[in-house]
């Protein structure tokens, strides 16, 4: 068995001393063959560089959501794509709120009047109204809506008693309106009337209004007053909060997201028009603000603008971040004399940094890789990895002996790249190795910044050994020839540095810690305790790591949807996120049954689903009532689904369900309707007080549309939230920072492995990297961090 090993680590040693005397003496011939002919291989970097830099013509930065944050293969995409396809068109909200100790009053709610209509009647500077971009809905005449309910008894459709001719002529001439949530349509948004209001009148006609007359989908203007205070017989009698809403329209097909999206990722799907009159709906806004404490809003691209915002806030601190690192490499690879001063040195080193990060660029470029919000951190990485190589090349110039400084300048050189080209290949190849393996993630954007790290660290490896050293050899002729640091004309025939110029502080600083405290017998006792009580904490927090995100985080403090987030979760807790049942094109006469059942699996999920809007229960009423037909018990041909559905949807009480469908062919008052490509069934998704609490309801969710087993049509069927976005993600992120670190730290490990060749060592390499793993998880742990998207990437 001794003799197994023995020759098992003595055939591995001499594999490694292969590669690692190969390495070695390549290193030394390019040493060499840089020292002869420097200013030839500076030619051949830039000529590379441009050549590479022709890859930029397809530069391609991906500005949408979907395609950067969500793993292309779930459900999620494939739904997306099915619903902006089919049912192409969609609204955002715009809205605002107003605080107060009572805001049903007639001061509040004759403020919250002019406030709407000078949102109706605003303009942008490209003339766009808010009647160019809003949802639109049918006009319908209140009084005469009332009067066709009033007149009818046990829920019998006014629509049908009349001559079809008559009713249909009557609809076809209703004009559009824009679609908004608001109390003032109580009042018919009669500037009149509302400046007459007296305090008891706004609460009486709160609680005494007809709900069959609201159109849209708001099941009661309740939903629109937060803080709500009521008296002992339950009617409303004061509130703290009122919002109103504005929809505007979003047309998919006419979506761009390479004009609508933002650097960051987080742009709303929107038109250009619509994005225009959103800017000049938050202008009116903030002018308002400006001018009322109480008063807070928030539009469609208020995410959007403020996280892209927050992207570049800090810009400045990272570009004193540059400035800080050129002035430490100047400090570090010059002497303080006229002759060592390497200042011009010091600036090439981080222009072949510069010059990686464009052949990065422009090779995942050529090759059609996107680039996107988180790559804008790679020059930064680049920069830390290649300076170390240039300190490494730098410290291995001067540990040359007094023999080797004798020799010729090319010989030096390749004696200088022999002794640092091993160590800055380690660190290289096994920063690519897992950056490599980190662009096995299921995750776009970072699969993505992953293959440019790759690339990156590659490129600036190669022009650090290659373009660095044939200017440091320019450089340490211009020394040779005693010509000045700073300003190389002028000539120091006999300058002599001082010798305080020729000392290594910072090498003696370490000698002394080291050889003095950490070598000692008590410095070894107190690393090691350090280490096992930092570790043990360490693993404590880890094990406490949580996996969460919320995209609160995205706001700075005091931006206005911040502030309007803060007012909405604390008056209005009950407002959730929006999502629905969708359904393709089906054969509904045949699956009204399972259509059913799936909404009632819907209500039954009263801790996670709210405020359903389904049009199956009224649908059967209405058919019920008016055709004696109970569709639940009793079959239903498709001919006479269709009649019933195209009278369903053209009556005064039903017609807000027209929102709810998506036809082959243009539905026509009078006749039936054609064949339906795509129904929805809304509702909201309850808050948890967890982020992390969304993901298996989520998941409970998605199953109700799974498992109703629609056999007819296409048979499609999904519940989807954009929410699903985050909750998917966020789901994933958990498996793959276990996976990506594992098979990183094995790749890495195994590189070092060969190409040290000592067991020994190689273990305690890996202990070294396991400690520091789990003492960055750790302490994120103990500074309220948490593992999420952005962390991750």
């Amino acid at each position: 068995m001794g003799i197994w090993n023995f020759l098992k680590d003595n055939v591995f040693q001499k594999f490694a001393y292969k590669i690692v005397t190969g390495t070695e003496i390549t290193f030394y011939k390019l040493g060499v063959a840089i020292g002869t002919h420097p200013v030839r291989m500076i030619i051949i970097s830039w000529i590379a560089v441009a050549i590479c830099a022709l890859g930029l013509v397809r530069f391609r930065m991906e500005k949408n959501p979907l395609k950067l944050w969500v793993p292309p293969g779930t459900t999620f995409i494939r739904d997306s794509e099915w619903l902006m396809s089919t049912f192409q068109r969609g609204f955002s909200d715009e809205a605002v709120s107003i605080v107060a100790d009572d805001v049903l009053t007639p001061e509040t709610v004759q403020m919250l009047g002019k406030i709407h209509m000078q949102i109706m009647t605003s303009k942008t500077p490209n003339n766009v109204t808010m009647k160019d971009v809003c949802f639109k809905i049918p006009k319908i005449n209140k009084k005469l809506l009332k009067l066709f309910l009033t007149e009818q008894e046990n829920d019998a459709d006014p629509s049908l008693t009349m001559s079809p001719a008559l009713y249909c002529s009557f609809v076809e001439t209703m004009k559009t309106e824009c679609y908004t949530k608001s109390i003032l349509e109580l009042w018919d948004f009669n500037m009149t009337k509302i400046n007459l209001l007296t305090k008891q009148e706004i609460v009486d006609t709160i609680n005494s209004y007809d709900k069959k007359l609201i159109i849209g989908k708001l099941n009661s203007y309740e939903h629109l007053l937060g803080g709500i205070v009521r008296n002992e017989t339950g009617h409303i009698i004061q509130a703290r909060a009122i919002e109103n809403y504005w929809l505007i329209l979003v047309n998919f097909s006419s979506v761009d997201m390479n004009k609508a999206g933002n650097m960051a990722g987080t742009g709303e799907w929107a038109t250009e028009k619509a994005l225009d009159w959103e800017l000049t709906f938050m202008k009116i806004a903030e002018n308002i603000s400006s001018k009322m404490d109480n008063f807070y809003y928030f539009a469609g691209r208020s995410f959007g603008d403020i996280s892209n915002n927050s992207l570049f806030q800090d810009f400045n601190k990272l570009f004193l971040g540059v400035v800080i690192m050129t002035i430490y490499v100047q400090f570090v690879i010059s002497k303080f004399n006229w002759l060592e001063a390497r200042v011009v040195l010091g600036v090439v080193g981080l222009s072949a940094i510069g010059m990686g990060f464009i052949v990065s660029i422009s090779l995942c470029s050529l090759f059609g890789v996107f680039y996107g919000p988180v790559h804008l951190s790679l020059p930064f990485l680049l920069m830390g990895l290649g300076v170390d190589d240039v300190l490494v090349i730098m410290t291995c110039w001067d540990e040359l002996t007094e023999a080797d400084q004798q020799l010729p300048l090319p010989k030096r050189v390749g004696l200088m790249l022999k002794h640092a080209g091993v160590s800055i290949t380690i660190t290289s190849f096994t920063d690519v190795i897992a950056f490599i393996i980190g662009a096995s993630t299921i995750l776009p954007c970072l699969e993505s910044f992953c293959i440019y790290a790759a690339i990156g660290v590659l490129s600036t490896f190669i022009f650090v050994i290659t373009f660095f050293v044939a200017c440091f050899v320019i450089d340490q002729t211009r020394v040779e020839n005693c010509r000045n640091g700073i300003v190389p004309c002028i000539k120091h025939p006999t300058y002599k540095p001082s010798k305080w110029s020729q000392s290594k502080i910072t090498s003696k600083v370490f000698h002394y810690i080291y050889s003095n405290i950490v070598f000692s017998s008590l410095g070894k006792i107190l690393v090691v305790l350090v280490t096992i009580v930092f570790a043990g904490f360490s693993i404590q927090s880890t094990l406490k790591l949580e996996q969460r995100f919320d995209t609160k985080w995205f706001l700075p403090e005091g931006t206005h949807l911040a502030e309007f987030n803060k007012i909405r979760e604390h008056y209005f807790p009950h407002v959730g996120w929006d999502a629905g049942l969708y359904m393709g094109a089906l054969n509904y006469s045949a699956e009204l049954q399972k259509i059913k059942l799936a909404v009632d699996k819907l209500e039954n999920m009263t801790d996670i689903t709210s405020n359903i809007m389904s049009w199956i229960e009224p649908f059967r009423t209405f058919v019920l009532v008016n055709f004696k037909h109970d569709i639940y018990n009793e079959d239903l041909d498709e001919a006479r689904f269709n009649v019933f559905m195209s009278k369903f949807l053209h009556s005064p009480r039903y017609a807000k369900y027209q929102g709810n469908f998506i036809f082959e062919g243009e539905l026509e008052c009078g006749a039936p309707i054609p064949k339906i490509k795509m129904s929805s069934i809304d509702f909201y998704i309850r808050k948890q007080s967890d982020p992390r609490k969304h993901i298996v309801p989520m998941h409970k969710l998605q199953s109700v549309a799974e498992n109703a087993n629609f056999t007819s049509g296409d048979g499609f069927a999904t519940v989807w939230s954009k929410y699903f976005a985050m909750w998917i993600t966020d789901e994933l992120i958990d498996i793959e920072v276990m996976r990506n670190l594992e098979l990183a730290l094995i790749c890495v490990m195994a590189c070092t492995i060969l190409l040290i060749a000592n067991w020994q060592i190689c273990f305690w390499i890996f202990m070294c990297v396991l400690l520091t793993m789990l003492n960055v998880c750790g302490f994120m742990q103990r500074w309220g961090l948490t593992i999420d998207l952005v962390r991750f990437t």
